[in-house]
């Protein structure tokens, strides 16, 4: 930790501000090293609520699973519930396995630069947003009107706690999702992700009496063939650009021994959609490839269903991941963008993203104006190289200070 030398002091956040760059640098440090993969969050979560309340914040506890919770903090209302917040913040908290980054849960800061899995996504934004609210806590002013940030679980996998947030229900003028932009994007959308699964049938037969079975990994030749020739065309959003849609075939399993014909092949896939589109859209879209090679090939059985490998829980299977979009003109950006300047940055890009989002819960299930902005390259997501600038970090931390006192005192 000695390594850091801050080299940023905003009106809030820094030498002269009412948390020290160095505070925030504790904070990041702590919350990273607090080592909470997706299923095992509890103690992350506990040690935000800690924090909040040694600030004077108001912490409510949202269970979402065992030892799972969503994590409220309220600066101005005495319950998240009991007020419509003049901004919501919202980060996820749990984060992505080790994978094939070394030492991932070894937190060091190395020439300003926090590494560790989670930094960037996405400990950084939910530090960033964290830190906003003690120093405006700190800073006495009365608010008009309250602010909020809910740390949520489970974003890796199955969203229950965004799910979760949104049943239950919440309030807002606005929303930003802290995810990483590297502070020179603001996102005002993202694509809707359609895991599918197809189940191509054949029949079991010995591998030196071929002819007497039917070999699935055949029967799903011509399936592959025209899901890798669908064309998606570009749909175009106005000054955000085009986006279009996609399809990876990302997982293939067949076959139950070297000697035997496969009697199925299972196809999992990820369609992202864009808005207009939805899984209902995508499963119709993959049983059109299926009719049509049935109807080349009478003999050919085959059916899809929505399916992803790591879920199970229902909900999320029935509701889908849906794209989502926030009006390019929302006075959100506006006060954004006027927050930035203050903070001697430049000013931030609009863009749609290509991945996804919780935002989806926020815009349409809430119908909260939501952006994505944060510090941190998310092209660092899950990898190896996975680090923030503590600097960026703080930068986010002052900006989201200017952005709530805009909306809200």
């Amino acid at each position: 930790m000695h390594n850091y030398s801050p080299n940023y002091s905003g009106q809030y956040v820094g030498e002269q501000g009412f948390l020290s760059s160095l505070e925030v640098m504790d904070l990041l440090y702590r919350i990273v090293s607090s080592k909470s993969v997706f299923g095992e969050e509890y103690e992350c979560g506990m040690l935000l609520a800690e924090i909040a309340r040694s600030e004077g914040l108001v912490v409510e506890i949202q269970p979402i699973a065992d030892r799972r919770d969503n994590i409220l903090i309220t600066l101005g209302a005495d319950s998240y519930r009991s007020s419509r917040h003049g901004l919501l913040f919202h980060g996820h908290y749990d984060t992505v396995p080790a994978l094939d980054m070394p030492d991932a849960f070894d937190v060091g800061i190395r020439d300003g630069f926090l590494r560790g899995r989670g930094a960037v996504d996405q400990k950084g934004g939910l530090t960033a947003a964290l830190a906003a609210l003690i120093a405006m806590k700190r800073s006495g002013r009365k608010l008009k009107r309250s602010i909020c940030l809910a740390a949520v679980v489970d974003e890796e996998s199955e969203h229950r706690g965004s799910y979760t947030l949104a049943r239950e229900g919440i309030r807002a003028d606005y929303a930003i999702v802290t995810e990483p932009t590297n502070l020179s994007k603001v996102e005002f959308g993202c694509r809707g992700s359609a895991p599918l699964q197809i189940m191509v049938e054949g029949r079991t037969a010995h591998a030196g009496s071929a002819a007497e079975g039917i070999n699935a990994i055949e029967k799903a030749l011509p399936v592959l063939e025209r899901l890798f020739d669908l064309e998606f065309l570009p749909l175009d959003l106005g000054e955000l650009g085009e986006v279009r849609g996609s399809l990876c075939v990302s997982i293939m399993e067949a076959g139950t021994g070297y000697n035997n014909v496969p009697h199925q092949a299972v196809i999992w896939m990820d369609r992202r959609t864009v808005p207009g589109e939805d899984t209902a859209f995508a499963l119709a879209e993959v049983q059109s490839v299926l009719d049509q090679v049935k109807k080349e090939d009478p003999g050919f059985s085959a059916r899809v269903r929505v399916a992803r490998p790591d879920w199970s829980w229902p909900p999320i299977i029935e509701r889908g991941l849906n794209p989502t979009l926030t009006p390019a003109d929302t006075e959100l950006f506006s006060v954004l963008e006027k927050a930035a300047a203050k903070c001697g940055m430049g000013k931030p890009s609009k863009a749609f993203a290509n991945c996804y989002y919780d935002m989806d819960f926020l815009v349409n299930d809430l119908g909260i104006p939501t952006l994505v902005y944060g510090p941190g390259d998310g092209r660092l997501n899950h990898s190896a190289r996975e680090a923030v600038a503590v600097d960026d970090v703080c930068r986010a931390a002052e900006l989201f200070c200017h952005v709530s006192g805009a909306l809200c005192l």
